[in-house]
């Protein structure tokens, strides 16, 4: 019995000769620069709302406000080549923020935010001639004929431009390593498609090699992007041979040396001496050892499927996605996403000969997502937006190529697919915005976590801190403390210290002394030694703020701090009758440290007169009115030395 022929015709993706040059007619042309021009100010629409936004205490302390390299550029070029931020190396990053520093300051995120918006925007077009190289044909037709390859790749740009799942990586400042690194990721994958294109000029996979170590320069996932390039040599239906293996090896090699870089740092240690860290605070959440592979594939498997639902229905995002093991609802959720993970991979898998752009596309997310799919635990969070920024370009263009395929010959379907598609671009641009304005401040932000998240002790934190360091508004501090004491909160002594200090600021000196208490209690080598000792002085009681501050000394401290600490330890001495010891600590504070508080140069002045030092004392006096003309105290000193 002979076999019947299938009259099934396979979806085309590059039917035509790929070395062959496209040659765009005038209404392509046309349509092509429109797209552009559509995709640039959809990026502004959707994300200039935040240019004014501010840092957020949710590693922009680490990464920019208590950053030396950042705060002070100058002359520490190198060292940013030898550090690591957050037990993460990426220098071509930091050097980015750097630049950023010397040239507008770090008064302002402005900035930096806008300078991440300018890289996305540079993404954008990137994908987009991305996916045009992906379906070359011989003839480009306009983007009114949905089954053009302009039409797919500027659908899958435009929601790559304006999808919220991207705000967290474009808006927070600390994410510039996300649009960085994809920027010279997506610039690989063109020159390696170029690569391919151009019967293999060695030029182009010279390109991609570089590029490659720029973007892992960028950021630690861009290892993947080799494993990217054997999916793209599929694509264009590319023999597994030798020269493919040869041809692939020293992105290989290049891979593991990031990963051994990564994966030494992230254990704490600093690769044979060539890297040290820049801060002491990893900024990473804390990470349950108890959790079992069995619950790495749980966690892959409910993201997969909740970054999926949220391609379509983006709602209740949040900058933190907590585990929450014992939550039975979750538990369903996991059921869920392992079965939903299963029918996906069979899915893919059964398309690897009959629908290549679904392979492609589900391929292409999982490769891109899988140093951060929570298989192996990174961080303190089940998900995370930003983990998106890449991976959706992957299933965007398979469902945009299918879309294409399906409504090509039916003028109706036509014309509802790309109303369709518009409407719901211009719904993601609305949430944009709304999200972009979740980024204002460490507050908003918080806020919109708690609406979600009501437990999430890290943003009972987050709020209380903002409320009192930013807003003054100690009664919403102490509330908000409490809260995350109360909701688990026991990473380190932070609510406690915050509520010693929003009750000092209160002036309800019994309460803070007791939180100060409790804190040095819960850590004793806490830099909270200089606060309670700062209190005692405040509260004249230099006798039990000697002992504090002497304690204090032996912490390490960026420079502004040691002069506090030095000139407070001086005032105690001061007034214990110390002088020497009083005079010695000011003139470090002062003369080291280069303090310039008033109150030091008084109290200095009073230390030298008392040693017989009456020159020394007239000109700190003058030295503390100069910094201060209303200062009564050394009006009236020098008046008793004679000095009008």
């Amino acid at each position: 019995m002979s076999k019947k022929n299938s009259t099934r015709k396979p979806i085309e993706t590059n039917s035509s000769p790929v070395n062959q040059t496209v040659i765009p007619t005038k209404s392509s042309f046309n349509w092509f620069w429109i797209c552009i021009g559509i995709l640039i100010m959809s990026v502004f629409i959707a994300f200039s709302g935040g240019f004014d936004n501010s840092f957020v205490e949710w590693d922009d302390n680490i990464y920019i406000t208590f950053n030396d390299l950042i705060q002070h550029p100058a002359g520490q070029w190198a060292e940013a080549w030898k550090t690591h931020v957050a037990l993460n190396y990426h220098p071509l990053t930091i050097t980015s923020m750097m630049i950023n520093s010397s040239i507008w300051g770090v008064e302002s995120a402005r900035s930096f935010i806008v300078t991440n918006t300018i890289i996305h925007i540079l993404n954008v077009l990137l994908v987009f001639w991305f996916v045009l190289l992906l379906l070359k044909k011989k003839e480009e037709t306009n983007i009114s004929t949905l089954s053009s390859p302009l039409f797919i790749a500027f659908f899958t740009a435009l929601i790559f431009a304006v999808h919220p799942m991207k705000v967290e990586s474009v808006i927070w400042v600390s994410e510039r390593k996300d649009v960085l690194y994809s920027f010279f990721f997506l610039g690989g994958c063109i020159t390696y498609l170029k690569y391919l294109d151009s019967e293999f000029k060695v030029k182009y996979l010279i390109y991609s090699m570089l590029l490659f170590i720029f973007s892992c320069l960028s950021k630690g996932q861009a290892v993947v992007l080799p494993v990217v390039f054997l999916l793209l040599d599929y694509w264009r239906d590319r023999k597994f041979t030798a020269k493919l293996i040869i041809e692939k090896a020293p992105f290989f090699a290049l891979s593991m040396l990031f990963g051994l870089i990564a994966t030494n740092i992230q254990g704490g240690g600093d690769f044979h001496g060539m890297i040290h860290g820049i801060s002491e605070s990893s900024g990473l959440g804390a990470i349950d050892k108890s959790f079992t592979l069995l619950d790495g594939f749980q966690h892959a498997s409910y993201g997969f499927m909740t970054y999926c639902f949220k391609l379509f229905l983006p709602l209740n995002l949040s900058s933190f996605y907590p585990y929450i093991k014992e939550n039975h609802d979750y538990q369903h959720n996991y059921t869920s996403g392992i079965l939903f993970s299963i029918v996906v991979v069979a899915i893919t898998f059964l398309s690897f000969k009959r629908n290549k752009v679904v392979f492609f596309g589900f391929i292409f997310f999982a490769i891109t997502f899988a140093t951060v799919s929570q298989i192996l635990q990174v961080g303190g969070a089940i998900m995370a937006d930003r983990y998106t920024y890449l991976p959706y370009i992957g299933i965007s263009f398979m469902l945009f190529t299918l879309i294409a395929n399906i409504v090509q010959s039916n003028a109706s379907k036509k014309n509802i697919a790309i109303s369709g598609i518009s409407l719901f671009s211009i719904f993601l641009i609305f949430i944009s915005r709304k999200q972009v304005e979740v980024w204002q401040n460490t507050g908003s932000l918080m806020k919109q976590r708690i609406e979600i998240y009501p437990d999430d002790h890290r943003a009972h934190l987050g709020i209380a801190k903002y409320a009192g360091e930013v807003e003054k508004d100690y009664d919403l501090s102490l509330s908000e403390n409490l809260k995350a004491i109360e909701t688990g909160y026991d990473y380190d002594a932070a609510p406690w210290s915050n509520l010693a200090t929003a009750y000092y600021m209160k002036g309800d000196k019994v309460k803070a002394l007791e939180y100060y208490d409790k804190t040095i209690a819960k850590e004793p080598k806490s830099k909270n030694y200089l606060n309670r000792g700062m209190a005692y002085l405040n509260y004249q009681q230099p006798d039990k703020a000697l002992p504090d501050l002497e304690k204090a000394i032996a912490l390490p401290y960026d420079k502004t701090k040691k002069a506090v600490l030095f000139g407070s330890l001086a005032t105690a001495q001061l007034n214990t009758g110390k002088i020497k010891e009083a005079l010695t600590n000011y003139n470090i504070s002062i003369d080291k440290e280069g303090s310039q508080d008033a109150i030091h140069f008084y109290n200095r002045g009073v230390a030298r007169l008392q040693l017989g030092d009456k020159e020394g004392a007239i000109t700190d006096m003058k030295k503390c009115l100069t910094i201060n003309p209303e200062y009564q105290d050394a009006k009236k000193g020098l008046q008793i030395l004679g000095v009008k």
